[in-house]
């Protein structure tokens, strides 16, 4: 089985047993049963279960955002990543009210930054670093806060 179809197909299962079981109750064994893959086949590809539901989200948002973190598109990409949550309210929600709600925290911080500091660069590539962390801290942790308030 190719690496990105066995990947995809535990993101599948993953998505299907969090909307009845909360991720801490979820185990490897039971997972990976459903899935039709033997654990050494999880391990090979995902560290942990956090590690997978990362792995969703990167590929679900990031990769999806990357393309219009510009300062021409940003609102664009701002629009996509409030769209995936309203589109996928109930996976988020118990991600993020799951052990793992760290990880969706750092994550969309990751992701608010990353766009800040792409749009940031694009619009002066000559602003002194320290500056531009700063802004790409403020504005990505405000973004964060709001789509925690919104969820």
């Amino acid at each position: 089985m190719a690496t990105d179809t066995t990947k995809r197909r535990l993101a599948r299962t993953l998505r299907e047993m969090m909307a009845t079981t909360a991720l801490e109750h979820i185990t490897i064994s039971a997972l990976t049963k459903k899935a039709g893959v033997t654990r050494n086949t999880f391990y090979y590809h995902f560290e942990d279960i956090y590690s997978l539901l990362a792995w969703i989200y990167e590929q679900e948002i990031i990769v999806q955002m990357a393309k219009y973190a510009q300062i021409t598109e940003w609102q664009k990409a701002l629009r996509m990543l409030l769209d995936y949550i309203d589109d996928n309210r109930s996976f988020c929600v118990a991600s993020f009210n799951s052990v793992g709600r760290d990880l969706l925290e750092q994550l969309l911080a990751t992701v608010a930054e990353s766009l800040v500091h792409r749009v940031v660069v694009d619009a002066d590539s000559n602003l002194p670093k320290p500056l531009t962390d700063d802004i790409c801290n403020f504005y990505g942790l405000a973004i964060v806060a709001q789509i925690i308030q919104c969820s």
